[in-house]
């Protein structure tokens, strides 16, 4: 069994993240995190977020855009194990500012994202609503996920599933690494292989 509990706070709507994101002339954001909206089965919905520590993107020579988030950190119901989580993201086509109005029929990316505790480990797979462009200060990619949703769909060993059915928004500042996004490929395809049964 995953034994994860992310931190809980309060969040911003999503329009109001985009806007607040670009209040000073749409500065980079300060952290890569990943903020999640689970419920539970009386309907509740209870708000969680994770910072990420490492954001790598890989550009194809057909412009799609890959990107993977990295974190580790001790398990708080047990120090002794490491909870690593991994998104990875596939863009298929970049919105144009003042153009793409990013709603849930805008949906522009794939997205999968992994909870593991060796040997176990959950992976949900959804989608999102992606908008980035390149800092040419400092060379990095700086965007947004909206719009997203994320459902189980593979475990490793006897995990069980931490969630259910989420949304989820992020922001992200990555560096250009292909080495570091091909490696979470081909981790993410070859680990999940257990499917996870829904109703």
């Amino acid at each position: 069994m995953i034994p994860v509990r992310l931190a809980s706070q309060w969040r911003y709507p999503t329009p109001l993240l985009a806007v607040l994101l670009c209040a000073a002339g749409c500065q980079s954001p300060k952290v890569t995190r990943i903020e999640l909206t689970t419920f539970g089965t009386d309907g509740e919905s209870q708000l969680h977020y994770s910072n990420f520590t490492r954001a790598s993107y890989r550009l194809s020579a057909g412009h799609t855009l890959e990107l993977v988030l990295r974190t580790e950190r001790p398990s708080s119901l047990d120090p002794t194990q490491t909870i690593t989580q991994i998104v990875y993201v596939k863009n298929f086509w970049k919105p144009i500012p003042g153009t793409t109005y990013a709603d849930g029929s805008q949906i522009n990316a794939r997205v999968q994202y992994a909870l593991l505790t060796p040997p176990t480990g959950v992976r949900y797979d959804g989608s999102a609503f992606v908008y980035y462009r390149f800092d040419r200060r400092t060379g990095q990619l700086v965007g947004t996920l909206e719009e997203g949703t994320l459902s189980p769909r593979y475990r490793m060993g006897d995990a069980v599933d931490p969630f259910g059915p989420c949304r989820f928004s992020g922001t992200f500042f990555a560096s250009e690494d292909p080495g570091d996004v091909i490696s979470a490929i081909q981790m993410l395809d070859s680990q999940f292989y257990q499917p996870i049964e829904t109703n």
